[in-house]
């Protein structure tokens, strides 16, 4: 519909149709600002549970031939929100974690604040959310110790693709999605630094660049798998083949690859895995990267949040909150002697 006839432009859109327009909705001037594929991806799955959660709490007859959207009251948002907390799931969990929470209850809010400023629904139904607080101490452990780490890489080092993959995780501290889009062009010598050091451009979250430190002995190990492939494996910045790529040399899914790593660390079945909370993923090696950095060799956590690319520092913070209390805690400069009696 045109907007300047009486009736606005959505007047005749389906719910999917408005998922849509919303997913795809460009609020920025600058297009590498607006949602990138991943996060649009994650839009859809969690406004279609969303809906499909409102259809299933809807009567038969409410819902026949309706929008959906249009018959959505504050008691279904109640409902909704109720449901993420407290809901009994296939797999016998009771609700989601309260950051799980807090990011769909984020996107819904976003999504329902839309229709109403269309003037699609006639009550500002994302107001009705209760507000949901992340403590660091609700966050789950995903503490992934150097020892632990190496155990992996020692257990792999025989396996040129897992090792590699297991290194750059655990070595820059970037997020599986923008190792699976990696190119081996995006290599670089910076010969500035430290006499000659070795980065890796990526675009992170924003589409944003990001440039990651390669280690030598990663280096050396992205080498032996590309030769394992049968890939150049000297720099080349003309070499747009990706780094990461599968038997067929096709790039990887990075949904595929972190299920990939979350089973080749599953398979060397040590038993610390049993102790933690969850299969061990990719972005546990984010966490590892961070708290090294920070608890064990003293970085500047300023520095260690511009090298993650986190927008606040609040989100680095929450990585190594724990563990810097313990470490700085006043209480360790007592001494066990003086207090012995004998």
């Amino acid at each position: 519909m045109n907007e300047s006839l009486s009736e606005y432009s959505y007047a005749h859109f389906t719910d999917l149709d408005l998922v849509y327009s919303y997913i795809h909705l460009e609020t920025h001037d600058d297009e590498h600002k607006n949602k990138n594929a991943n996060t649009k991806h994650e839009y859809i799955k969690d406004l279609l549970q969303f809906m499909t959660f409102a259809s299933f709490i809807l009567t038969t007859e409410e819902a026949k031939g309706n929008s959906v959207l249009r018959l959505l009251e504050k008691r279904h948002i109640r409902q909704y929100q109720d449901w993420l907390k407290n809901g009994s799931f296939s797999y016998g969990k009771k609700g989601y974690a309260v950051a799980t929470r807090a990011k769909k209850i984020t996107i819904v809010k976003g999504f329902l604040n839309w229709l109403f400023t269309i003037e699609f629904i006639e009550y500002p139904l994302h107001a009705i959310f209760k507000k949901v607080t992340i403590n660091s101490d609700e966050l789950p452990d995903r503490s992934l110790s150097y020892n632990e780490v190496m155990e992996l890489l020692t257990f792999y080092k025989d396996h040129p693709i897992n090792h590699a993959i297991l290194l750059m995780l655990a070595t820059t501290g970037l997020r599986v999605a923008e190792i699976a889009k990696a190119k081996w062009s995006d290599l670089y010598l910076d010969t500035s630094i430290n006499g000659g050091s070795y980065f890796l451009k990526v675009k992170a979250k924003g589409n944003k660049d990001r440039h990651a430190f390669i280690l030598p002995i990663l280096l050396e190990s992205l080498q032996i798998m590309r030769k394992r492939r049968g890939l150049n494996d000297q720099l080349n910045s003309e070499d747009d083949t990706y780094i990461f790529v599968t038997n067929k040399n096709k790039p990887y899914d990075y949904n595929y690859l972190s299920n990939y790593v979350v089973k080749i660390i599953q398979n060397t079945k040590f038993k610390w895995l049993v102790e933690k909370q969850g299969n061990v993923s990719p972005h546990w090696f984010r966490h590892h990267f961070v708290h090294h950095l920070v608890v064990d060799l003293g970085a500047d956590l300023t520095v260690v949040q511009k090298t993650v690319g986190h927008e606040s520092r609040v989100t680095t913070e929450k990585y190594v909150d724990k563990y810097l209390s313990n470490k700085q805690n006043a209480g360790l400069l007592l001494q066990d002697i003086n207090y012995r009696v004998s």
